[in-house]
């Protein structure tokens, strides 16, 4: 009976570690308490959460700003009243998906869908603001 080569051993030895590490790669990661890594996550008490306040006024501020822009000034601003939902996610930073209450120039109180990145080691500009619009119930 003849003995397998030796590369013929390293060839499988090989084979099984990639096939090893591509099983594990492809699982879906869980952090400590149970959660997906990356997952979007509910935020408790938005009424009172001052830093999600504070985001839901900067997300309005930055509407009013590019609206301008594109109206060369004379944009109708909606004014902010508050946040009504938020979920954030860990990506590079944390993302911010928040439901924004406001008022528009007309008195009309509506709902407004808004995505925010934070990244604080980004001394320029730490906030960006990556959509807003409507909500779909209240378009």
């Amino acid at each position: 009976m003849a003995k397998p080569s030796s590369s013929l051993l390293t060839l499988s030895s090989f084979l099984l570690i990639f096939f090893i590490l591509a099983l594990f790669s492809t699982t879906i990661q869980v952090n400590a308490l149970g959660r997906k890594v990356g997952a979007r996550e509910k935020i408790e008490d938005v009424k009172s959460n001052k830093e999600v306040q504070e985001l839901g006024e900067y997300c309005v501020s930055e509407y009013n700003k590019s609206l301008r822009k594109k109206n060369n000034e004379s944009g109708a601003p909606i004014i902010f009243t508050s946040v009504v939902e938020a979920e954030k996610q860990v990506v590079a930073g944390i993302k911010y998906y928040l439901k924004i209450k406001a008022t528009t120039s007309t008195g009309v109180p509506k709902v407004y869908d808004a995505i925010v990145v934070v990244r604080p080691w980004v001394h320029t500009k730490p906030r960006q603001l990556l959509n807003f619009s409507p909500s779909p119930a209240t378009k």
